[in-house]
């Protein structure tokens, strides 16, 4: 993990060398999610084994979700990287959530600094996502950083049509 997090603000790695690294990685996110979620709540060991086997299903489409859309677009984009490497890379990138137990510890006692951690992990994830996508499909940084917006920009394009709809139905809106 530790080269996860050196790799990402200082130096190259190798995306090939990352497989072990990325399967800790996720398996340490979904466990700290999971306490978060359960202890948030207070449901106990009951709510740990829920929230485990919810986060697993959840957490394994949502990774194949981003990996398969981010590697699209970097394919569409002539990117040097594989299917393999890009799904690798996209659960390496997700180090930073690993932080996110004291931004939400912190929620009940103080909500700013609770949102600045908050912004703080979310602003390390796409930073580390950026680089890997980087690394994996040798590009320069304003691409990659592109490609992640629009991966996570694209599905929230039919709420933005619905929008002006729902607006309209709760104001009475006429055309004329």
């Amino acid at each position: 993990m530790l080269n996860a997090l050196y790799g990402t603000f200082f130096g190259r790695h190798n995306p090939d060398s990352q497989e072990p690294v990325s399967v800790l990685i996720g398996l340490v996110v979904l466990t700290v999610l999971t306490f978060n979620a359960a202890a948030t709540t207070g449901s106990g060991i009951g709510g740990v084994l829920g929230f485990g086997f919810l986060f697993l299903f959840a957490g394994l489409l949502g990774w194949l979700w981003l990996g398969a859309v981010l590697n699209l677009f970097a394919q569409l984009q002539g990117g040097q990287g594989t299917a393999r490497q890009t799904l690798q890379g996209v659960m390496a990138g997700l180090w930073p959530l690993m932080l996110s137990g004291p931004a939400i510890a912190a929620a009940p006692w103080a909500s700013s600094l609770s949102l600045v951690l908050s912004l703080g992990v979310m602003g390390g994830t796409v930073i580390s996502l950026t680089r890997n996508l980087q690394e994996i499909h040798q590009w320069d940084w304003p691409r990659a950083f592109l490609t992640i917006l629009v991966a996570w920009g694209l599905p929230a394009l039919p709420y933005s049509a619905l929008s002006p709809l729902s607006s309209c139905y709760f104001w009475d809106c006429e055309s004329p």
